[in-house]
């Protein structure tokens, strides 16, 4: 199946919001009739496919800890040796798709992937920046549940092999350090097989697609090139030897207040098995091919770009709710009603039947933040957003429902459910 974007948003720290994509709404409205999420339950991290998942803040590293950041802690190899590096803090995205580590939290040397002979780079955009780096080849393993890929292409961010481009051939600000990305790199199960092409070659700038490749005969001499699908980076959990379609992210309910840290599961595969099995209490709504978008409604108006992405840190969405007036606390862009406001809205696929309740709530992000300092993790923390054609459910979303994100292959077409 063929894609151009990646929807991904890096999660700010608590500096600013980070929304790329909105939908507009206010309290109540929507939803009558639509199927809500079934009764959650969290499964423990163990072999042979459940990881720990956690959210903690990165304080031990980050200056301004990260806030609704889900991590996870992997293995990078170099291929077919016992050569490893073992990595915490890789941040874990619904919205895109990849291995993507920075190069200052990699201590073992990968090989590079090349083309036409020279090593190969890539320009990945976020919706808040973007980052510049090189194509390596690593193996992959999860270390509690022994989850295992081999070969990956992995992005290293900040190589300096991969030398620079210039800002129009990378535009945004760059975001190629732990403290700019927040993290020590980012692990994309997306619900696509790569993270330009998944149909065949990727070639530069088409429909503004998200991933770009470059040709480095030297780090000083980068050109935009097509490359194979095979030298794209590859989603890792379709190169798992089993539970290989998708994946599901359980982290337990918090509290209005927030919580310090939270800890739950990612479960990889789905209805391959006893414990991933998409049940008749879950609904499975099948994403625009192209875009991985669904559908949302709110408030009587429609909003076809909206999309499930755990590398956001808020809900953004377009609305008349008060903004944060910034300033001395760092709450530029979230919203600061006056009291708890309640969404309603419905999702619903965009090629196929069905729909889902999405319903969360807005809070005073000032408040949140004064109050407890030292929490990272917010159910009710929402943002401002430009676009008015999308309603981007981040992390707030993903406590206490656990959300499933179904891959692409040529018998299946990429959903999300809950």
């Amino acid at each position: 199946m063929r894609k151009y974007l990646v929807l991904i948003l890096i999660p700010a720290l608590v500096l600013t919001a980070c929304g790329g994509g909105g939908s507009s709404s206010s309290s109540g409205g929507g939803g009558g009739g639509v199927t809500p999420p079934p009764t959650q339950t969290i499964t423990p991290p163990g072999a042979p496919n459940v990881e720990r998942i956690y959210v903690d803040g990165f304080s031990q590293t980050l200056s301004t800890p990260a806030v609704n950041t889900p991590y996870v802690t992997l293995q990078v190899c170099l291929p077919s040796t016992s050569t490893c590096q073992t990595i915490d803090h890789i941040e874990v995205d619904t919205g895109s798709v990849g291995l993507r580590i920075i190069s200052s939290a990699l201590t073992i040397a990968l090989p590079a992937v090349t083309a036409g002979g020279n090593p190969l780079a890539e320009c990945l955009q976020f919706a808040d920046g973007s980052s510049w780096g090189s194509v390596n080849s690593a193996d992959v393993t999860m270390p509690i549940s022994g989850e295992k890929a081999a070969a990956v292409n992995v992005q290293v961010i900040g190589a300096a092999s991969a030398g620079t481009v210039t800002s129009a051939e990378c535009s945004g600000p760059p975001e190629n350090t732990v403290q700019t990305f927040g993290a020590n790199g980012i692990l994309g199960i997306g619900p696509f097989a790569t993270d330009c092409d998944s149909a065949g070659p990727c070639s530069p700038n088409v429909n503004a697609q998200a991933a770009n490749y470059f040709e480095c005969p030297s780090p000083s001499t980068c050109t935009a090139t097509t490359v194979t699908l095979a030298q794209q980076l590859q989603n890792v959990v379709t190169m798992f030897a089993t539970d290989n379609n998708g994946s599901i992210i359980e982290l337990p309910a918090v509290a209005s207040s927030g919580a310090a840290t939270v800890t739950g599961s990612l479960v990889f595969g789905i209805n391959t098995q006893t414990d991933n099995t998409l049940s008749a209490s879950v609904t499975e709504l099948q994403t625009n091919s192209l875009s991985g978008y669904l559908s949302a409604q709110l408030n009587g108006k429609s909003y076809p770009d909206s999309y499930l992405d755990s590398g956001s840190n808020g809900n953004f969405f377009t609305d008349s709710l008060t903004v944060c007036p910034g300033g001395p606390t760092p709450t530029t862009g979230f919203y600061c009603p006056s009291s708890t406001v309640t969404e309603n809205a419905t999702l619903s696929s965009t090629v196929g039947n069905g729909s889902l309740a999405a319903t969360f709530s807005v809070a005073n992000a000032d408040t949140l933040f004064n109050n407890n300092p030292t929490f990272t993790a917010f159910s009710n923390l929402a943002g401002t957003n430009a676009d008015p054609k999308s309603l981007d459910l981040g992390l707030p979303f993903f406590f206490g429902v656990n959300i499933y994100t179904g891959i692409e292959s040529n018998s299946s077409q990429p959903f999300f459910a809950y």
